[in-house]
């Protein structure tokens, strides 16, 4: 049985892989720190006949992932695919971010990423065909002013996934960076001190998006299989990427204009 270990798999789109990935009979290694819900995750993924571990781990230190790295090397010899896949999100601009929400979102979202691969890469290399996915987001790609944190976090995630595709290329180690835009999720809760019209306005373009979680963990367990780098789980975000690489400028002018509206509407 191939083993995928997968963080932030309590909810969200890390419940969306792992219960994909469990129903196609890989076994699931779940890591949290939201534990009630995370061991009621993988009782029912049991209680259903699949094969499933929970496992505490505060992404934010890289002890904690060295700490369960033994626990899981304990149990298993190979690691098939690892998904760094927890972090928080975050809005606001560069005048109105703090040093701490800058920390804060560079050590979640883009140092942990670093810590769980350079963590686990032992175990991924005994793997016969193994593979490193990592959760950006287009907000890495497109860069929307009002996001700063954010974007450089999930930029960061995406410049360390392209470098980590040719060095894996020693080991045949398979690379990927998912690039999902909104859809429901919990990352509303995670972003801190910024105002209620702002969350509104975000919790509105996940609710509206027509894409769900189980949508973008079909797109990643496709892109996957196909060996893609890049995985663009939108159709939206795939043309405004083409659009941003064709005609930049233009782009560019777009995105300024949605700001402003943007931002006289949650004032």
């Amino acid at each position: 049985m191939q083993n995928i270990l997968i963080t932030g798999a309590a909810s969200g789109l890390g419940k969306a892989i792992a219960t994909l990935y469990a129903n196609k009979g890989w076994n699931v290694i779940a890591v949290d720190i939201l534990d009630d819900l995370g061991k009621k995750f993988v009782a029912d993924l049991k209680a259903d006949g699949k094969s499933a571990e929970y496992y505490h781990c505060d992404i934010g230190q890289k002890k904690n992932f060295q700490a369960l790295f033994e626990q899981v090397h304990q149990k298993y010899n190979a690691l098939d695919i690892l998904v760094n896949n927890a972090g928080v999100a975050s809005a606001g601009t560069l005048e109105g971010t703090s040093v701490d929400e800058w920390n804060r979102l560079i050590n979640l979202d883009l140092m942990s990423v670093i810590y769980g691969t350079q963590v686990f890469l032992p175990l991924l290399k005994q793997s016969e065909k193994a593979h490193i996915v990592s959760t950006a987001s287009f907000a890495g790609l497109a860069n929307m002013p009002g996001m700063m944190t954010y974007n450089v976090a999930k930029a960061g995630v995406i410049a360390f996934s392209e470098t980590l595709h040719g060095e894996m290329s020693l080991y045949d180690i398979g690379v990927s960076v998912a690039c999902p835009a909104f859809f429901p999720t919990n990352l509303v809760g995670s972003m801190g001190d910024i105002s209620d019209k702002t969350k509104g306005f975000i919790d509105k373009q996940m609710q509206s998006s027509g894409v769900s979680a189980a949508d973008v963990a079909t797109g990643i367990f496709n892109g996957i299989n196909k060996n893609e780098f890049l995985i663009m789980t939108h159709k939206k975000s795939r043309t405004q990427y083409l659009i941003k690489r064709l005609f930049p400028r233009f782009f560019m002018r777009q995105k300024i204009k949605l700001f402003l509206k943007t931002m006289k509407g949650i004032k």
